[in-house]
């Protein structure tokens, strides 16, 4: 937050509501049952740093991966990041991990550098 500007009530209930979503999130990834690989502990553990910091949770679908690589393959965690960090920049994209549902999970923080969010 920039020195001097006065916090109000409503900027953190959108700050709570926000890392209270994002805890919901990372715990629906640990209960029930999945056909397809959940993240770790040590991911989730990861992810909740980050969201500690301010990080916003996206999900992103295989499909979407596709269009924005401009090809069809059978992605991993690392070519999935290596994708969404040449299009929105290394600095805002935190953490990649798979969800319970086949797609995945990302962590982004805000920069003055990167492109907006469209997940």
């Amino acid at each position: 937050m920039a020195a001097g500007k006065k916090i109000t009530y409503p900027y953190l209930r959108n700050q709570l509501q926000n890392k209270v979503s994002a805890y919901k999130t990372l715990m629906s990834q640990t209960t029930g049952s999945s056909k397809y690989p959940r993240p770790t502990p040590t991911q989730i553990n990861s992810f909740c740093k980050y969201v500690d910091k301010g990080a916003s949770l996206h999900y992103v679908s295989k499909t979407q991966l596709n269009r924005w690589a401009g090809q069809s393959r059978n992605w991993t965690t690392s070519s999935c990041k290596t994708v969404l960090c040449n299009r929105y920049g290394k600095n805002a994209i935190k953490a990649v991990a798979p969800n319970k549902t086949g797609g995945w999970i990302v962590a982004t923080m805000p920069t003055f550098k990167s492109k907006t969010f469209n997940f």
